[in-house]
């Protein structure tokens, strides 16, 4: 894989061969920053400086060692994502501005941060004037992780909200309830819990009256 971009990259005219362009990665639960290396080669005749490195997120930090890299010589591209509390798959882009002609080079990084619980279905709905009863959502610990569930309430009092303990540490049902399904309502069920590791997290369910 790095030969065939090295040699895209030498027919566009650029002295840079990089060992990949494309990097992906996944973060572990609780996870705050994730460091990935993009790292490179200087193949051509003279002398390569790199003007600018840019990132298309805040989340998202470069750094270099230095700027100017003679023949043969090595170098990396450090890059630090800031997970935070994202959930899901990103994409994010880091431009590498040179002092050689042609376009700037894109390094691609994909990261996936995995939820540390798993809510089915995540939302319960009603439709206006809908006879009420509970509607049911389960809540289930990621593999690997025990987390303890202890709370669960709503950001609006049309609904009320009940957590049971299927198994401690691993599985749990949310019982929700529409208080009056006569007008349109909506809220957020947070649930909050502490992993026996001792991280503390919050996820949300969400409940609607349409």
């Amino acid at each position: 894989m790095g030969l065939a971009l090295g040699l895209v990259l030498s027919l566009c005219g650029s002295a840079l061969e990089w060992k990949a362009t494309r990097l992906a990665v996944a973060t572990a639960p609780f996870q705050q920053t994730q460091d990935v290396t993009f790292e490179f080669a200087n193949r051509g005749a003279s002398a390569v400086t790199i003007r600018d490195v840019q990132t298309s997120c805040d989340c998202l930090e470069a750094t270099l060692a230095r700027k100017t890299y003679q023949p043969g010589e090595a170098g990396a591209i450090q890059a630090r994502f800031t997970v935070g509390d994202r959930i899901g798959i990103y994409e994010r882009v880091i431009t590498v501005v040179t002092d050689e002609p042609g376009d700037p080079i894109r390094l691609h990084l994909q990261i996936e941060v995995p939820a540390a619980a798993v809510l089915e279905p995540r939302t319960v709905s009603w439709t206006k004037g809908e006879v009420g009863g509970e509607k049911l959502i389960a809540l289930t610990a990621a593999p690997g992780l025990l987390i303890d569930f202890s709370t669960a309430s709503p950001t609006n009092d049309a609904f009320a909200v009940r957590l049971e303990t299927l198994e401690p540490g691993r599985a749990y049902r949310l019982r929700i309830s529409a208080r009056d399904t006569k007008q349109p309502a909506s809220a957020a069920i947070r649930v909050f819990g502490r992993e026996r590791s001792g991280h503390d997290l919050v996820i949300s369910a969400y409940s609607t009256v349409e």
